[in-house]
């Protein structure tokens, strides 16, 4: 993948697992939780004499596993960390030299900021994208939101004090690039070899980001018993009947689609998520594919909609944009 492809990868996954590893031994256990659990990325932290046997040992065993090397604080670490098979650096705070060595070699860098004057000089040195941490002690969302005000071209990457309780609360927010945290890896889950365990628990963390759920379940009609049978499942379900020029909806919960050619033998399946790309990425990696050219944006330009390439049962699927 070149710069632009791991970076939109990092975050359409969404999710970076900070691990720290002591033996080599747990390292493709690790490579392999995570990826069956969803979740193949991975920031492993240059904190441990093992880390960078580690790093090459999760790579061998996943080689489509995106890896990036944490904690680094020498260009001699960078080049170890991409022969070992990192795609991506991030730094611990903000280095001039580092990040402009991670450029000369073109390998992306997310380094780690606290202030404004850091955030500052990110930006001049051509970055995007800057790791807050420690991001709860700072203030969280609250100085996120009082940087990216005035910075508003660029993107965080919150780490320090998130688990799953509140990462909801920064992934929701457009200016959150990905969240990092360790409560999917925890180093007691590592050293007894629970690994199922920590596949269980990547998985649970992925599902709760994007909240999968049924949005509505469309019908198809025509336009002349459209609004009739909408009233009756607004009538049903005790909502009310919404006139959408290709479709009634009666109540929320069911569209009435009354335009020809609608998609679907009987109708549609509406799935609600909290990010339609993040969730495309997903099912991708499940091996679904996608109509590109169902594709529905909103007026910034971001998918709100998009269709499944195949049906189930006679009906055809949707992703569709939730707040």
């Amino acid at each position: 993948m070149n710069h632009q492809e791991i970076m939109q990868s990092i975050h359409e996954i969404g999710l970076l697992p900070a691990v720290v590893l002591e033996e080599e031994k747990h390292a493709a256990p690790l490579a392999k939780a995570l990826c069956s659990g969803s979740l193949p990325l991975a920031e492993v932290m240059l904190r441990t004499p093992a880390a960078l046997d580690c790093l090459k040992a999760m790579h061998q065993a996943c080689p489509d596993m995106l890896l990036g090397a944490g904690t680094v604080l020498s260009k001699e670490q960078v080049l170890a960390a991409r022969d070992a098979g990192a795609s991506f650096i991030v730094t611990p705070g903000l280095n001039p030299e580092i990040v402009t060595f991670c450029q000369k070699e073109n390998l992306p860098v997310i380094p780690g900021i606290s202030s404004a004057s850091e955030l500052d000089q990110a930006r001049r040195l051509g970055l995007k994208v800057v790791k807050f941490f420690p991001a709860e002690p700072l203030g969280g969302l609250r100085t996120i939101h009082s940087l990216a005000a005035v910075w508003q071209d660029m993107y965080f990457l919150p780490s320090g004090g998130i688990d799953g309780n509140n990462m909801m609360s920064y992934l929701q927010d457009e200016r959150i690039f990905a969240v990092g945290g360790t409560w999917m890896v925890k180093k007691d889950l590592i050293a007894k070899g629970q690994f199922d365990e920590i596949a269980s628990m990547a998985h649970d963390a992925i599902l709760k980001m994007l909240q999968i759920h049924i949005a509505h379940i469309g019908i198809n009609s025509d336009s002349a018993h459209g609004k009739q049978i909408a009233s009756q499942f607004a009538s049903l379900l005790d909502g009310n009947v919404r006139d959408a020029k290709i479709s009634y909806f009666g109540s929320e919960l069911v569209e009435v689609m009354i335009t020809p050619n609608a998609r679907g033998t009987y109708g549609h399946i509406a799935i609600g998520v909290t990010s339609v790309p993040r969730a495309v990425a997903f099912f991708k990696r499940k091996g679904y594919d996608f109509d590109e050219s169902s594709v529905v944006k909103d007026e910034k330009g971001r998918i709100k909609l998009i269709y499944f390439k195949d049906s189930i049962a006679g009906f055809a699927i949707h992703l569709v944009q939730e707040a």
